[in-house]
């Protein structure tokens, strides 16, 4: 059975795709050429910029790909205590089923990474907001989640590198510690913020949580 011009093309976009996050994933943005992607792919040169435009559009497509591999839905309804527990389950298991991704994103200088990043921050901070109840409008609410979403990323990619030796449920309590702490200490900064619920929600088997 023969195929159509439209499904040659797909086909064509497919695998330099394929082939552009393959090569971002494993060097810089700076040493990989359009002849490299072409090669990869097993394509003509010319099929980059007619699928793509440049090598800037083909990078920026293979980032969202990428990105897509560790994107995440809303945990389902229920307390706010498993809720951002789960969130936060579920973040690990993905990047531990796409750990290239994950680091190629996380430690990519490159803007167009970069941008993809920023943009799934505001997402998790959203999501944060509202699983815990909070406005992430209010400046030292937004600041308290940038911060602590931050220190997930941070500590995320030094699990992975180090083998995931610390098993998840223990990372996800050890980092819902500096959470509650952060918003205590936001509850100082803005007496009219009362994050009571949002302590109480995530304290799980922590001591640390207190009443602002």
């Amino acid at each position: 059975m023969s195929t159509t011009r439209a499904e040659r093309a797909a086909s064509t976009r497919n695998k330099l795709l394929d082939a552009a996050i393959e090569l971002f994933l494993d060097k810089p943005y700076d040493e990989v050429s359009v002849h490299d992607l072409a090669n990869a792919a097993g394509v003509a040169y010319g099929l980059v910029a007619h699928h793509f435009g440049n090598k800037r559009g083909i990078h920026l497509e293979a980032m969202r790909q990428i990105a897509r591999r560790i994107e995440l839905g809303p945990p389902p309804p229920g307390p706010a205590g498993t809720r951002i527990r789960q969130l936060l389950g579920d973040l690990f298991a993905s990047i531990q089923q796409n750990p290239a991704a994950y680091l190629g994103l996380m430690l990519s200088a490159d803007p167009d990474s970069r941008a993809i990043i920023d943009s799934s921050k505001q997402l998790a901070i959203q999501a944060t907001g509202e699983i815990l109840d909070l406005d992430p409008e209010r400046p030292v609410v937004r600041l308290a989640i940038r911060s602590w979403i931050a220190a997930v990323n941070e500590a995320a990619v030094d699990w992975l590198q180090g083998g995931c030796e610390i098993p998840a449920d223990d990372l996800i309590e050890m980092l819902l510690a500096p959470l509650g702490e952060l918003l205590h200490h936001a509850a100082r900064i803005d007496p009219a913020l009362n994050p009571a619920s949002a302590l109480s929600a995530i304290r799980g088997r922590h001591s640390w949580a207190r009443t602002p």
